[in-house]
Formats: structure tokens, C-alpha cells, sequence
């Protein structure tokens, strides 16, 4: 994608998001396939409504691997929850790390072909003013990932497709005891079928965390907020832009 096209991109992402919270991803994601695609013709997505409010920022590749690799000069370790729903972590602590943590949990488990799944990160992660219309929604948001990850919109996931997020990076900061503002950065690998090269976009997606029934949840924040351009982990921007590498077990 050329700078121009990316930029073009990211307007129109802007102006087509709605305004809601952080935690959810499916629209965004269907956002992603939008903007990626930019004028080309392919099929179109479909966006389900979701909390998040901004636009992420995406850049179609990977940068050139030029052999330098930087250490991050900040890591993190992100506290788990407290206990589980279903497969998912819920009940984060009362922090702005527990509201990261939740962050970084809800962005990994969107990015997925399977609306059931889609459908249980919104029933744990969204706010409860959102969260049954984003469930209703969880069927389109599978949709558009699909579309995002080559695959079509419709009948049986070919064999070998994939569509993964990793997060890499997090920056947050506490508005008040109750609400946390957070970016989480994203590398979102995809291939259509067996044999396909995988493909991996960075992502920066934005958004908020509140306090809210004794869990952080997803909720609404400004939509014409400034976003920091993504970047790799092991590079000179990711340290330049201060992001927190995420420690997860053994590795970052």
C-alpha cells in the first residue's frame, strides 16, 4: 500500500467508525478489511456495530526485515484475572494494568472466524450499555473478518485458513480511579487456505475501560482522537513511540 493510499484509508475509516468503546474489535476489523482494500474490488464487509471507537491504524505489511533487531527498552506483565468466563479471562484487578490486561485479552479473542467466539468476547468484555446489540451483531463481525482474512464471506472456512492477533504493545493511562484509556498494538496474521502465504498487518486500536460491575468493560471515547502510526516490536519506533512490550510467560 502506498502512503497516499494508507492515508486515504485511514480517513475513510474515520469517518465510517461509530462512536463507542475499546474492548470489542469486530467492527473494527471489518473496518480494517475496508481500508486495506481500499479502491481495489473485492467483495465488500460487512461491519457489525462494536465498542470502539477510533479507527485502528493499519499498515498493509510487515517493514523490511533489516536485520537489526531492537531490544524494547519497556516491557510489561500484565496481570491475569481473576477467574474465567468460559475460555476467556474476566474479573482483571482494580488498576490501570488490570484494564490493559482486559484490553489486550478482548483484542486477541476478536480477530476470529467463528461468530460463537466473537459472540463470548462480547458478552465478556463489552459495557453493558453495548453489549446485547454488539452480540446480535457477532454474526456480521465474523463475516468481516472473514473478508479481512481472504476467505469468503460465506459457506465452510477452507482448510488451513487462519486469522490470528498477537498483541505486541500497550500504552495506557488512568482518566480517574474508574476509566482507563488504552491503545493496544496488534500484528494480525491471515491466510486464506493451505498453502497461502500468511499475511501480517500491524494494527493500532484504541479505546476505553471502565470500572463497571466489578470487572473493566468497553466503553465509549472520543472517536477524532490522534493515533500513533503502528509499528513493529523490535524496532527503532516501537521504542521511540513508548510502547510496553507485553510479557506473556516465557517470551515478550
Amino acid at each position: 500500500m502506498t502512503l497516499d493510499l494508507q492515508q486515504r484509508a485511514n480517513r475513510r475509516m474515520r469517518r465510517a467508525v461509530i462512536t463507542l468503546g475499546v474492548l470489542v474489535l469486530v467492527l473494527v476489523a471489518a473496518l480494517v478489511v475496508i481500508a486495506l482494500r481500499g479502491g481495489d474490488a473485492p467483495p465488500k464487509g460487512a461491519p457489525a456495530p462494536q465498542p470502539s471507537t477510533t479507527a485502528p491504524k493499519p499498515t498493509a505489511t510487515l517493514p523490511p526485515d533489516d536485520g537489526g533487531y531492537v531490544a524494547p527498552a519497556e516491557t510489561v506483565k500484565l496481570p491475569d484475572g481473576a477467574t474465567k468466563s468460559g475460555d476467556l479471562p474476566v474479573k482483571f484487578p482494580r488498576t490501570p494494568d488490570g484494564a490493559a490486561a482486559m484490553a489486550v485479552a478482548s483484542a486477541r479473542n476478536a480477530w476470529s472466524l467463528d461468530p460463537q467466539r466473537i459472540r463470548a468476547g462480547i458478552l465478556a468484555y463489552a459495557s453493558a450499555q453495548y453489549r446485547d446489540q454488539m452480540a446480535a451483531s457477532a454474526d456480521a463481525g465474523a463475516k468481516g473478518n472473514r473478508e479481512f482474512a481472504g476467505i469468503p464471506a460465506t459457506g465452510p472456512v477452507p482448510a488451513g485458513a487462519t486469522l490470528n492477533a498477537w498483541p505486541i504493545g500497550v500504552k495506557y493511562a488512568a482518566v480517574d480511579s474508574d476509566t482507563v484509556d488504552v491503545l493496544v498494538l496488534l500484528r494480525v496474521t491471515h491466510a486464506a487456505k493451505t498453502g497461502t502465504q500468511p499475511t501480517t498487518t500491524l494494527i493500532v486500536s484504541p479505546g476505553r475501560a471502565v470500572w463497571e460491575g466489578g470487572d473493566w468493560k468497553g466503553t465509549a471515547t472520543d472517536p477524532n482522537q490522534p493515533l500513533p502510526d503502528p509499528v513493529d516490536i523490535g524496532t527503532v519506533g516501537f521504542n521511540e513511540d513508548r510502547w510496553q512490550a507485553i510479557q506473556e510467560g516465557d517470551r515478550l
